[in-house]
């Protein structure tokens, strides 16, 4: 029997991508993350604290990994979320992300669940949040 005290801990979040330099663009240029490392055409890991943020093609997930019925193109149902120390820098990345091209789809604002967010898409409509707790 396996022990499944081992799923506790999140290595990466990947997103698969079908444009992997567009993607890199993105990232690179609008976002300001930084290249850790890249296999090829396929696949890159960003620089972050902790879990690592990582892209992989579309086509080789689904040429290798996973069946092409499995991406299918349902919705959201999950977002990516980053937690910074103080409503202004909830502010002040959000204008700068607007100000590197980035869809803002909520500006900042103070929620009923203690916290001040502002939202964003990526290029390929993945969700991201900028959170700083409230209390």
């Amino acid at each position: 029997m396996s022990d499944l005290s081992f799923l506790t801990n999140i290595n990466d979040i990947c997103l698969f991508v079908p444009d992997m330099e567009a993607a890199i663009d993105f990232y690179q240029n609008k976002m300001k993350f930084e290249v850790k490392s890249r296999r090829g055409r396929f696949y890159t890991e960003f620089v972050f604290c902790g879990t690592s943020l990582t892209l992989w093609a579309e086509d080789e997930v689904t040429a290798y990994a996973i069946p092409k019925e499995y991406l299918g193109k349902t919705g959201h149902h999950f977002m990516l979320a980053i937690k910074v120390p103080t409503s202004e820098v909830v502010d002040d990345i959000s204008a700068e992300l607007k100000k590197n091209g980035v869809e803002c789809i909520s500006e900042p604002q103070d929620y009923h669940w203690e916290c001040r967010a502002s939202y964003f898409k990526d290029i390929f409509g993945n969700i991201w949040e900028v959170f700083a707790s409230l209390v």
